[in-house]
């Protein structure tokens, strides 16, 4: 009975003790594939948000600059310009309203002449350029006096360190086709793109944006990749030679949205993609970059309640286990000394049985 008894005590102890582990082990399972597919479900609802936001970043990038080019149309084919005065007070009105009227997109806007001398100009304060300067070694200036279409200049730094993309536009006679001279205005590109999204923090979603030679003309992974093409040595090596980042901005060049995840070894990044039309032309290129960090960041307050109480849920099973094995436990040792004390019995009523019968012997020697 005892050996039995000692069975199913340690039979009971290792049952209880399995219960603890095997509860918790599940627990911590439910809690891990609940967190995984939390963290799938949100990362999935982001990319989605993302590729629509970007496409909408885009359109509103390729509207804004649409508008822009129709001011320089409207300028160019307006009265006193096509009257070739060029400098006069009439135009430079005509000049002062149209830049007011885009001043949060343009930083200055000017007339060059046919010898590409700048004769009227209407600018912020601080301007670097003035009348009479000679704008004739600029690349854009060439294209746009050869080609007599738009141009966009690819960007350029000027004297303040202030990246800015030109835009020309050639002035043409309605009667002769004579070419008169050309509109320029110019987009101090960080600030312009800053009003769609994050240029300056690399540990946030950020925008990065190219023209179409792949020149860097935002980007919040770092102010120092402005003006760089992103495919030159610099640029390279700041995002490690990332094939799949390389893939997807060639794809994006092209004309493609495309969306990735990727990591040149700042932490791991989604990124959605969208180019912007201008006169339905793809002109400037946008990414949004979202370190999955911060996707995350917005679950970890959700996942930390769970831990919290999958922990309570453990030990609250714990004490349980433990109580029921000390409920046992205390069973078992009533059990065990009622037995001890049934045996004793035995053993004492065994003790005087044999105690008289060595009586009854002793008497009978006697007797002989």
């Amino acid at each position: 009975m005892r050996l039995l008894l000692g069975k199913e005590r340690e039979i009971g102890i290792i049952s209880i003790i399995a219960i603890i582990v095997s509860s918790n082990g599940l627990l911590f399972y439910v809690q891990n594939i609940t967190a995984d597919d939390l963290k799938k479900s949100v990362f999935e609802q982001q990319k989605q948000l993302q590729i629509q936001s970007t496409k909408d970043i885009a359109l509103h990038i390729g509207s804004d600059i649409s508008l822009v080019m129709s001011m320089l149309y409207g300028l160019a084919n307006s009265y006193f310009v096509q009257r070739g005065e060029l400098g006069g007070d009439k135009t430079t009105m005509l000049l002062d309203n149209a830049f007011n009227a885009h001043n949060l997109t343009i930083d200055r806007l000017f007339v060059l002449d046919k010898d590409n001398i700048m004769v009227n100009t209407v600018s912020a304060p601080s301007s670097e350029f003035f009348l009479g300067e000679d704008f004739s070694f600029r690349d854009w200036v060439k294209e746009t006096k050869s080609t007599l279409v738009p141009v966009f200049s690819h960007g350029d730094f000027e004297r303040q360190q202030i990246f800015r993309e030109f835009i020309s536009y050639p002035i043409k006679n309605h009667d002769s086709g004579q070419y008169m001279g050309m509109l320029v205005t110019s987009i101090p590109t960080v600030p312009f793109f800053a009003h769609y999204g994050n240029v300056r923090d690399i540990n946030s979603k950020f925008l990065v944006v190219y023209d179409d030679k792949g020149i860097m003309l935002a980007n919040g992974a770092s102010e120092t990749l402005v003006g760089q093409n992103f495919f030159d040595r610099y640029a390279q090596k700041f995002i490690k030679n990332n094939k799949l980042l390389n893939s997807l901005t060639r794809n994006l060049l092209a004309g493609k949205s495309d969306v990735a995840v990727y990591d040149y070894g700042n932490g791991e990044k989604l990124t959605t993609q969208y180019p912007a039309y201008v006169n339905n032309r793809p002109l400037f290129f946008i990414q949004v970059v979202t370190p999955t960090s911060e996707i995350y960041s917005k679950i970890n307050n959700a996942l930390a309640a769970q831990r919290t109480e999958i922990v309570f849920l453990s030990v609250s099973a714990s004490v349980i286990a433990i109580a029921v094995l000390v409920i046992l436990l205390s069973k078992w040792n009533i059990i065990l000394r009622r037995e001890v004390k049934r045996r004793t019995k035995e053993l004492e009523d065994s003790y005087d049985e044999m105690r008289r019968y060595l009586q009854e012997v002793l008497k009978e020697v006697k007797r002989k």
